[in-house]
């Protein structure tokens, strides 16, 4: 892929996210391959350029290298002023030979959004009429169902749809990717793949660390913003859609959209949400939760009778994320005069800190007997990967220079998960906080002692 006619625009340069991942995997990228011939970075603080690379290799613990080094260029703006962005493209203007591709990523709060895409528009610097011109917009978009069709409705004055990418990084994950080949590429599990057949489907990820430097963030969002509506329905629909017509972009995106229209709050099972115990001090009187647990149901015919359980939380025992399938015990020699049952399988599939696969099977205990015992098949997907493993962003940038949607999510999609989103917080608030210690377990539900 051709770098030298693209320009990366990254507003929020000085955040966490553009320091602990943005920037680490665009070096990781320029390493490999031709690059960006540009990288504006957009922030409030007064900084100069060796100054800004200072503070985000100090933040990031990083150290930016060529060819990386050479392309950053760091201005300060205030995204709520349009006279700067004016002023901004009088000072840009002689980079822009005809054919730039330009990537505006917005890696601020969604309702700066609208601000810097109109003053992008109006100093002339982003056109609606050249589809080289788009529009990276990073989770969360929109706080709730309302803000987000509200945002939608403003960029649609501004952009076209097709310039728009949305961006949640776990579907640049490798493994998270895998969850399409795996499905559909085994006969293994294509003829099991639904609710005859599996009993109940875990999409975790879980943490040890608390809200640390993003505060101000998560006590807006919360886990349920934070990593429910997003990262946890996205893995939910990779593994509940029916198979795609073709693997093309809008054949994904639609089969994701058909199953998420299918999601409700299953009302069998009350939602646990809590708040780490210490989170107190850092916000007195914040009822925000650290911690989510819910069970949904899929109104689908390949989804009947399956429990789809969504977990996440901080300042719990272990970092972790994965989809786990139990699949529905069985009968092994039903004319027998004893029918022995066995236990179900498992399939595991791990996305962090470990990619890959266990697939937990029933096997005969050695000897002259029948009994069964419980073993384990382990694939490790990144023991294979060499040096590095491949960031998320790297893939999401390329594919966005390349105008491929397939790893980015339509307004549609962000639709239905904000409204399941909405009815698990509407749920939620029916239920008591509960707090919970540091290094727990699980948390239960209100009135039963956390581990």
């Amino acid at each position: 892929m051709d770098g030298n006619d693209a320009h990366l625009f990254l507003f929020g340069a000085t955040g966490d996210l553009a320091a602990k991942k943005i920037l680490p995997a665009l070096q990781q990228w320029a390493a490999g391959t031709p690059f960006f011939s540009r990288i504006w970075c957009f922030g409030r603080r007064p900084f100069d350029t060796p100054a800004y690379l200072a503070f985000i290799e100090k933040k990031g613990r990083i150290t930016i290298e060529e060819p990386l080094l050479s392309a950053i260029r760091y201005q300060q703006l205030d995204f709520n002023d349009p006279a700067a962005f004016v002023d901004l493209a009088h000072r840009l203007g002689r980079e822009y030979p005809p054919g730039t591709r330009r990537l505006f990523f917005l890696a601020v709060k969604p309702e700066a959004f609208v601000p810097i895409a109109s003053g992008l528009r109006d100093g002339g610097i982003f056109s609606s009429t050249d589809p080289a011109h788009r529009l990276l917009c990073e989770k969360p978009f929109g706080e709730d169902f309302a803000s987000a069709a509200r945002i939608q409705e403003e960029l649609m004055t501004l952009a076209r749809e097709e310039q728009i990418y949305r961006i949640d990084h776990y579907l640049g994950k490798d493994m998270i990717r895998n969850i399409l080949t795996i499905r559909f590429s085994n006969r293994l599990f294509t003829d099991s793949w639904n609710g005859a057949s599996v009993e109940r489907v875990d999409v975790t990820s879980i943490e040890t660390t608390g809200v640390e430097e993003r505060l101000d963030y998560y006590d807006r969002a919360g886990a349920i913003n934070d990593m429910v509506q997003s990262h946890l329905l996205q893995m939910v629909a990779l593994v509940a859609m029916a198979a795609p017509a073709h693997l093309g972009p809008e054949a994904i995106r639609q089969a994701k959209i058909d199953v998420l229209r299918r999601i409700t709050v299953d009302d069998r099972f009350s939602p646990v949400i809590g708040q780490y115990q210490g989170y107190d001090a850092l916000r007195p009187g914040s009822l925000i939760d650290t911690y989510v647990e819910a069970a949904l149901r899929i109104d689908t015919q390949q989804w009947q009778g399956t429990r789809f359980m969504v977990r996440t939380g901080k300042k719990l025992a272990e970092k972790r994320t994965e989809i786990r399938l139990d699949f529905r015990p069985t009968r092994m020699c039903p004319s027998c005069a004893e029918t022995i049952e066995a236990p179900g399988n498992r399939l595991t599939i791990e996305v962090f800190p470990r990619e890959g696969m266990q697939l937990r099977f029933n096997s005969k205990i050695p000897g002259y007997g029948y009994d069964l015992e419980q073993v384990t098949a382990d694939y490790c997907h990144s023991c294979r990967a060499v040096g590095s493993r491949p960031e998320a962003y790297v893939k999401l940038l390329q594919d966005a220079l390349a105008g491929d949607h397939t790893l980015f999510a339509g307004f549609e999609e962000l639709r239905e998960q904000w409204r399941i989103a909405d009815q698990i917080r509407a749920r939620a608030a029916e239920h008591r906080l509960v707090l919970y210690p540091p290094g727990s377990d699980r948390v239960p539900p209100s009135g039963e002692t956390p581990c």
